[in-house]
């Protein structure tokens, strides 16, 4: 899924084929004029090494986007009926936004500590699910570790990518409920999985018709592993 293009440019083009699609209704949350965020090269690097060693920073950096946010709340406009909303939070806004700890007194103690700490890069806030993916780093030197927690399923779960995959993937899904659990091990063919893995085999199935320059197979292989 990874393009030469600048990131920046193709989360840009993501959400306008999302919006200029008449399969979808989109929302969009309009970006907060008072964030400034860093846009060239070297400032982008300066500030993330202030939280990374230089090989995390550059591996950051290619995914980096100078907004606060890539926003977009949709649902498709005829069948099948599906849904999403991708929220993907700038690293930076991510790194130093002041915000109460996330908390589930349902997890066990070893899994609210961790929900504790981490740092918001995904949410759903439009459809209100408290659904959200938060990033854990322990001292910069590695990649940052990516939980997600289902809230309405007290679930608190590990994924199994990296900061690069989880930006590609959030494109191209375009945050379609759900689709953290295809870099997971849950058996999404448990009957309150019912809804999520629907909502994923009907979005990819539409996605492969309508946005044909992404590869969905890969995420289909997922999926159809965990059934």
């Amino acid at each position: 899924m990874p393009s030469s293009e600048e990131f920046s440019v193709r989360s840009s083009r993501a959400i306008k084929e999302l919006i200029d699609s008449p399969s979808f209704n989109v929302e969009i949350r309009p970006p907060d004029p008072s964030i400034v965020l860093p846009t060239n090269h070297t400032e982008v690097r300066t500030a993330l090494l202030k939280h990374f060693a230089p090989p995390v920073a550059e591996d950051l950096q290619e995914h980096y986007f100078p907004a606060e946010e890539i926003h977009a709340s949709w649902d498709s406009v005829g069948q099948p009926r599906i849904s999403g909303e991708l929220c993907l939070t700038n690293i930076l806004v991510a790194l130093t936004r002041r915000h109460p700890p996330l908390e589930d007194i349902t997890l066990p103690q070893s899994g609210q500590e961790i929900l504790a700490r981490l740092k918001v890069v995904d949410q759903e806030p439009f459809s209100g699910t408290g659904r959200v993916t938060g990033i854990r780093i322990s001292g910069g030197k590695t990649e940052p570790e990516f939980w997600y927690h289902d809230t309405p399923r007290s679930c608190l779960t590990r994924l199994e990518l990296g900061y690069g995959t989880y930006a590609e993937v959030a494109l191209a899904t375009k945050g379609a409920f759900g689709w953290q659990y295809l870099f997971t091990d849950v058996d999404l063919s448990r009957p309150e999985f019912h809804a999520t893995s629907q909502n994923l085999r009907e979005s990819l199935a539409l996605f492969s018709e309508t946005f044909p320059e992404y590869d969905y197979a890969p995420l289909v292989n997922r999926l159809e592993a965990r059934l």
